[in-house]
Protein backbone atom coordinates (compact mmCIF):
# COMPACT_ATOMS: atom_id res chain seq x y z
CA UNK A 1 0.00 0.00 0.00
CA UNK A 2 1.56 3.21 -0.39
CA UNK A 3 0.02 7.04 -0.67
CA UNK A 4 -2.25 6.82 -3.17
CA UNK A 5 -4.16 3.95 -2.78
CA UNK A 6 -4.06 5.16 1.43
CA UNK A 7 -5.89 8.67 -0.11
CA UNK A 8 -8.44 6.42 -1.98
CA UNK A 9 -8.63 4.79 1.66
CA UNK A 10 -9.29 8.16 3.17
CA UNK A 11 -11.57 9.28 0.87
CA UNK A 12 -13.47 6.13 1.84
CA UNK A 13 -13.87 6.52 5.26
CA UNK A 14 -14.84 10.59 4.53
CA UNK A 15 -18.05 9.08 2.21
CA UNK A 16 -18.60 6.68 5.02
CA UNK A 17 -19.48 9.35 7.59
CA UNK A 18 -21.33 11.63 4.71
CA UNK A 19 -23.75 9.16 3.83
CA UNK A 20 -24.63 7.62 7.37
CA UNK A 21 -25.42 11.46 7.77
CA UNK A 22 -27.89 11.07 4.72
CA UNK A 23 -25.91 14.21 3.24
CA UNK A 24 -28.14 15.02 0.11
CA UNK A 25 -25.25 15.72 -2.45
CA UNK A 26 -23.52 12.46 -1.25
CA UNK A 27 -25.94 9.77 -1.91
CA UNK A 28 -26.88 10.94 -4.92
CA UNK A 29 -23.86 10.45 -5.80
CA UNK A 30 -23.05 7.30 -4.32
CA UNK A 31 -26.73 6.35 -6.42
CA UNK A 32 -24.97 7.88 -9.87
CA UNK A 33 -21.81 5.65 -9.35
CA UNK A 34 -23.33 2.52 -8.71
CA UNK A 35 -25.88 2.38 -11.18
CA UNK A 36 -23.56 3.05 -13.63
CA UNK A 37 -21.48 0.19 -12.45
CA UNK A 38 -24.39 -1.90 -11.78
CA UNK A 39 -24.07 -2.69 -8.00
CA UNK A 40 -26.77 -3.38 -5.95
CA UNK A 41 -27.58 -0.82 -3.39
CA UNK A 42 -27.00 -1.94 0.06
CA UNK A 43 -29.36 -1.28 2.94
CA UNK A 44 -26.09 0.68 5.05
CA UNK A 45 -23.17 1.77 3.57
CA UNK A 46 -20.30 -0.04 4.86
CA UNK A 47 -16.13 0.86 4.13
CA UNK A 48 -15.70 -1.97 0.98
CA UNK A 49 -18.66 0.02 -0.72
CA UNK A 50 -17.38 3.27 -0.02
CA UNK A 51 -13.75 2.01 -1.17
CA UNK A 52 -15.40 1.17 -4.41
CA UNK A 53 -17.39 4.28 -4.81
CA UNK A 54 -14.37 6.35 -3.97
CA UNK A 55 -11.93 4.45 -6.49
CA UNK A 56 -15.01 5.01 -9.39
CA UNK A 57 -14.75 8.94 -8.33
CA UNK A 58 -11.24 8.99 -9.08
CA UNK A 59 -11.84 7.20 -12.59
CA UNK A 60 -11.29 3.50 -12.03
CA UNK A 61 -13.78 0.26 -12.36
CA UNK A 62 -13.43 -0.22 -8.38
CA UNK A 63 -11.17 -0.49 -5.05
CA UNK A 64 -9.41 -3.87 -6.15
CA UNK A 65 -8.85 -2.16 -10.18
CA UNK A 66 -7.71 0.89 -7.51
CA UNK A 67 -5.54 -1.10 -5.81
CA UNK A 68 -3.32 -2.79 -8.70
CA UNK A 69 -3.34 0.69 -11.00
CA UNK A 70 -2.57 3.16 -8.24
CA UNK A 71 -0.25 0.29 -6.32
CA UNK A 72 1.67 0.45 -9.34
CA UNK A 73 1.29 -3.45 -10.43
CA UNK A 74 -0.65 -3.23 -13.80
CA UNK A 75 0.27 -4.65 -17.00
CA UNK A 76 1.69 -3.28 -19.78
CA UNK A 77 -1.97 -2.79 -22.00
CA UNK A 78 -4.33 -2.96 -19.51
CA UNK A 79 -7.11 -1.19 -18.45
CA UNK A 80 -5.39 2.27 -16.71
CA UNK A 81 -8.80 3.81 -15.77
CA UNK A 82 -9.61 7.48 -16.39
CA UNK A 83 -7.39 9.05 -13.70
CA UNK A 84 -5.28 11.40 -15.93
CA UNK A 85 -8.72 12.58 -17.80
CA UNK A 86 -11.80 14.47 -16.22
CA UNK A 87 -14.43 16.56 -17.03
CA UNK A 88 -11.74 19.52 -16.12
CA UNK A 89 -9.69 18.82 -19.30
CA UNK A 90 -12.67 17.73 -21.62
CA UNK A 91 -12.39 21.33 -23.45
CA UNK A 92 -8.32 20.53 -24.44
CA UNK A 93 -8.02 19.23 -27.92
CA UNK A 94 -5.53 16.54 -27.92
CA UNK A 95 -4.44 13.38 -30.12
CA UNK A 96 -5.48 10.01 -28.85
CA UNK A 97 -4.29 6.83 -29.82
CA UNK A 98 -5.68 2.82 -29.87
CA UNK A 99 -1.84 2.13 -30.27
CA UNK A 100 1.21 2.92 -27.90
CA UNK A 101 3.34 2.92 -30.93
CA UNK A 102 1.27 5.69 -32.60
CA UNK A 103 1.03 7.54 -29.47
CA UNK A 104 5.03 7.37 -29.07
CA UNK A 105 5.77 8.68 -32.60
CA UNK A 106 3.11 11.78 -31.99
CA UNK A 107 5.25 12.49 -28.56
CA UNK A 108 8.59 12.50 -30.46
CA UNK A 109 7.15 15.13 -33.30
CA UNK A 110 6.25 16.77 -30.45
CA UNK A 111 8.47 18.53 -27.96
CA UNK A 112 6.15 20.10 -26.08
CA UNK A 113 3.79 16.79 -25.76
CA UNK A 114 3.15 14.46 -22.69
CA UNK A 115 2.21 11.12 -23.24
CA UNK A 116 -0.58 9.94 -20.49
CA UNK A 117 -2.49 6.35 -20.68
CA UNK A 118 -6.71 6.25 -20.64
CA UNK A 119 -8.45 2.73 -20.00
CA UNK A 120 -6.39 0.94 -22.70
CA UNK A 121 -5.77 4.10 -25.11
CA UNK A 122 -3.58 6.78 -24.74
CA UNK A 123 -3.30 10.34 -25.56
CA UNK A 124 -0.70 13.12 -26.28
CA UNK A 125 -1.81 16.28 -24.36
CA UNK A 126 -0.06 19.95 -23.92
CA UNK A 127 1.33 21.57 -20.28
CA UNK A 128 -2.07 23.81 -20.80
CA UNK A 129 -4.02 20.28 -19.91
CA UNK A 130 -1.63 19.19 -16.88
CA UNK A 131 -2.13 22.34 -15.49
CA UNK A 132 -5.84 22.21 -15.47
CA UNK A 133 -5.48 18.72 -13.66
CA UNK A 134 -3.18 20.10 -11.04
CA UNK A 135 -0.37 18.45 -12.60
CA UNK A 136 3.10 19.83 -12.75
CA UNK A 137 5.03 20.01 -16.21
CA UNK A 138 8.16 20.89 -14.63
CA UNK A 139 11.61 19.22 -16.25
CA UNK A 140 12.31 17.25 -12.66
CA UNK A 141 9.42 15.47 -13.14
CA UNK A 142 9.22 14.97 -17.15
CA UNK A 143 12.53 13.86 -18.21
CA UNK A 144 13.41 11.16 -16.75
CA UNK A 145 10.53 9.20 -17.75
CA UNK A 146 10.51 10.86 -21.23
CA UNK A 147 7.30 12.96 -20.96
CA UNK A 148 5.68 9.30 -20.88
CA UNK A 149 3.35 8.36 -18.04
CA UNK A 150 3.20 4.36 -19.63
CA UNK A 151 7.10 4.28 -20.18
CA UNK A 152 7.30 5.67 -16.68
CA UNK A 153 4.66 4.25 -14.80
CA UNK A 154 5.34 2.80 -11.54
CA UNK A 155 8.90 5.36 -10.75
CA UNK A 156 8.96 7.81 -8.46
CA UNK A 157 8.09 10.45 -11.05
CA UNK A 158 5.04 8.64 -11.65
CA UNK A 159 4.39 8.81 -8.64
CA UNK A 160 4.85 12.35 -7.51
CA UNK A 161 2.95 13.65 -10.47
CA UNK A 162 -0.25 10.89 -9.43
CA UNK A 163 0.35 11.97 -6.17
CA UNK A 164 -0.38 15.66 -7.23
CA UNK A 165 -3.46 14.66 -9.42
CA UNK A 166 -4.86 12.92 -6.27
CA UNK A 167 -4.53 16.07 -4.18
CA UNK A 168 -6.16 18.29 -7.06
CA UNK A 169 -9.10 16.63 -6.88
CA UNK A 170 -9.26 15.87 -3.86
CA UNK A 171 -9.42 19.64 -3.16
CA UNK A 172 -11.56 20.35 -5.87
CA UNK A 173 -13.36 17.89 -7.96
CA UNK A 174 -13.96 15.32 -4.65
CA UNK A 175 -15.30 18.12 -2.57
CA UNK A 176 -17.84 19.02 -5.19
CA UNK A 177 -18.88 15.82 -6.19
CA UNK A 178 -19.90 14.94 -2.47
CA UNK A 179 -20.46 17.94 -0.93
CA UNK A 180 -17.68 17.24 1.51
CA UNK A 181 -16.19 20.77 2.58
CA UNK A 182 -16.67 20.36 5.99
CA UNK A 183 -16.21 16.88 6.61
CA UNK A 184 -12.97 17.48 5.01
CA UNK A 185 -11.65 20.11 7.27
CA UNK A 186 -12.31 17.94 10.31
CA UNK A 187 -10.50 15.07 8.33
CA UNK A 188 -7.05 17.35 7.97
CA UNK A 189 -7.07 17.86 12.34
CA UNK A 190 -7.74 13.91 12.20
CA UNK A 191 -5.29 12.98 10.04
CA UNK A 192 -2.50 15.49 12.11
CA UNK A 193 -3.79 13.59 15.46
CA UNK A 194 -3.47 10.49 13.65
CA UNK A 195 0.07 11.15 12.35
CA UNK A 196 1.32 12.20 16.33
CA UNK A 197 -0.07 8.61 17.31
CA UNK A 198 1.41 6.95 14.87
CA UNK A 199 4.47 8.55 15.37
CA UNK A 200 4.41 8.21 19.43
CA UNK A 201 3.50 4.58 19.36
CA UNK A 202 4.74 2.77 16.05
CA UNK A 203 8.81 2.19 16.34
CA UNK A 204 10.25 0.55 13.01
CA UNK A 205 6.89 -1.39 11.92
CA UNK A 206 6.22 -2.12 15.65
CA UNK A 207 3.99 -1.12 18.21
CA UNK A 208 5.45 0.36 21.16
CA UNK A 209 2.74 -0.24 23.15
CA UNK A 210 -1.13 -0.55 22.96
CA UNK A 211 -2.70 3.20 23.47
CA UNK A 212 -4.64 2.74 26.65
CA UNK A 213 -6.87 5.98 25.17
CA UNK A 214 -9.62 4.82 23.28
CA UNK A 215 -9.50 7.71 20.20
CA UNK A 216 -5.80 6.73 20.41
CA UNK A 217 -6.47 3.11 20.22
CA UNK A 218 -8.80 2.77 17.21
CA UNK A 219 -6.35 5.29 15.33
CA UNK A 220 -3.74 2.31 15.91
CA UNK A 221 -6.70 -0.70 15.02
CA UNK A 222 -7.62 1.51 11.64
CA UNK A 223 -3.91 1.26 10.64
CA UNK A 224 -3.35 -2.39 11.25
CA UNK A 225 -7.00 -3.82 9.94
CA UNK A 226 -6.30 -2.10 6.48
CA UNK A 227 -3.54 -4.28 6.32
CA UNK A 228 -5.53 -7.03 5.66
CA UNK A 229 -7.56 -7.86 2.54
CA UNK A 230 -11.36 -7.16 2.07
CA UNK A 231 -13.42 -9.80 0.55
CA UNK A 232 -11.04 -12.81 2.24
CA UNK A 233 -11.65 -14.94 5.31
CA UNK A 234 -8.71 -15.84 8.06
CA UNK A 235 -8.94 -18.00 11.06
CA UNK A 236 -7.52 -17.58 14.19
CA UNK A 237 -4.41 -18.45 13.64
CA UNK A 238 -3.66 -16.41 10.60
CA UNK A 239 -5.25 -12.89 12.37
CA UNK A 240 -2.56 -14.29 15.40
CA UNK A 241 0.38 -14.70 13.35
CA UNK A 242 -0.40 -11.51 11.43
CA UNK A 243 -0.70 -9.30 14.87
CA UNK A 244 2.53 -10.86 16.09
CA UNK A 245 4.46 -8.81 13.38
CA UNK A 246 3.14 -5.43 15.48
CA UNK A 247 3.18 -6.91 19.46
CA UNK A 248 3.20 -9.17 21.61
CA UNK A 249 -0.70 -8.80 23.13
CA UNK A 250 -1.86 -10.41 19.58
CA UNK A 251 -5.06 -11.53 21.50
CA UNK A 252 -5.75 -7.72 22.58
CA UNK A 253 -5.51 -6.74 19.29
CA UNK A 254 -7.75 -9.46 17.63
CA UNK A 255 -10.41 -8.37 20.34
CA UNK A 256 -10.31 -5.07 19.87
CA UNK A 257 -11.05 -5.46 16.35
CA UNK A 258 -13.75 -7.20 16.94
CA UNK A 259 -15.04 -4.68 19.82
CA UNK A 260 -14.85 -1.88 17.64
CA UNK A 261 -16.66 -3.03 14.42
CA UNK A 262 -13.51 -3.08 12.08
CA UNK A 263 -13.78 -7.00 11.89
CA UNK A 264 -16.43 -9.41 12.42
CA UNK A 265 -16.15 -13.47 13.45
CA UNK A 266 -18.49 -16.31 13.11
CA UNK A 267 -17.58 -19.96 13.22
CA UNK A 268 -13.50 -19.73 13.68
CA UNK A 269 -13.08 -16.81 10.80
CA UNK A 270 -13.11 -13.64 10.94
CA UNK A 271 -13.60 -11.02 7.75
CA UNK A 272 -13.03 -7.18 7.41
CA UNK A 273 -16.10 -5.12 7.34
Amino acid sequence: MNALTTEIKTRARLLQKLLETRNTAASKRALILSRQRQWEIPESWQLKHCMNLAAADAGFQNWEHARIVLGGEAKPGEDMGDFWHGPEVSVFINHWYASYVEAQAQLQANEAGYLLPYRKQYLVVTSDYLQAMGVSAAAEYWDSIGRDLVQGYGSASWLNLAQQRLQTSRTERFKANWDATQIMLDLQSTEIEAERVMKSFVKDGRLVSIPEQRKKRLVILRWLVEQLQFERRYVEADINSFLLQFHSDFATLRREFIMNGLMERAEGEYWRV
